[in-house]
């Protein structure tokens, strides 16, 4: 039961990590941070819920802001919006990062405080800063990967966009081969 629990709660928080991802790229300073809150505010709910945790709105938007005000970067991704053009782009990246490893460090902490018979109204944010703290670059680490995952192309998409250029005489029966070869390779 509890570890078919812990699955369910990697999946809600994975689930809002992506969703963080998204909200870290809104181009208005700021919008991104309130977004990214009620976003981990939404998971701290869900887990509250399946680990069956009386749940207060107000408490847990105290923790969680208690928790990811030790991430003081953050403020500053969003500051660098405020430039036009670049300072969207790279506030934008910065702050995207930022909003998935936040979310993924508040999701394991209060997974793991639930897990364990915890309450919100029992969670010490100083015993569990350091806890925080490795869950914040384990998601840093898993944005990374997610990131690369989504920009690797599909190796299906290439063995079929290959062929229709092979059937329509671009590549020699050779060169399809080769190609086709150094997809496969890959799976």
């Amino acid at each position: 039961m509890q570890a078919e629990k812990a699955l369910r709660a990697d999946k809600l928080i994975k689930e809002h990590m992506i969703v963080a991802m998204g909200a870290g790229v809104i181009p208005l300073p700021f919008a991104d941070w309130a977004t990214t809150t009620a976003v981990q505010l939404n998971l701290v709910r869900k887990l509250a819920e399946l680990y069956e945790v009386p749940f207060f709105s107000g408490l847990a938007k105290g923790l969680i802001a208690s928790l990811v005000g030790a991430t003081t970067v953050r403020g500053g991704a969003t500051l660098i919006k405020l430039i036009p053009g670049i300072g969207w782009i790279a506030g934008g990246l910065a702050a995207s990062v930022l909003a998935a490893a936040t979310t993924y460090a508040v999701g394991k902490v209060f997974m793991n405080h639930f897990a364990s018979g915890g309450t919100l109204r029992d969670l010490n944010v100083e015993a569990v800063r350091k806890a925080y703290e490795r869950a914040f670059k384990e998601g840093q680490n898993l944005y990374e990967k997610i990131k690369k995952e989504a920009s690797s192309p599909d190796p299906y998409e290439q063995l079929r966009k290959l062929h229709e250029i092979y059937q329509a005489g671009i590549l020699t029966a050779e060169e399809y081969e080769t190609q086709k070869r150094k997809i496969l390779e890959r799976l």
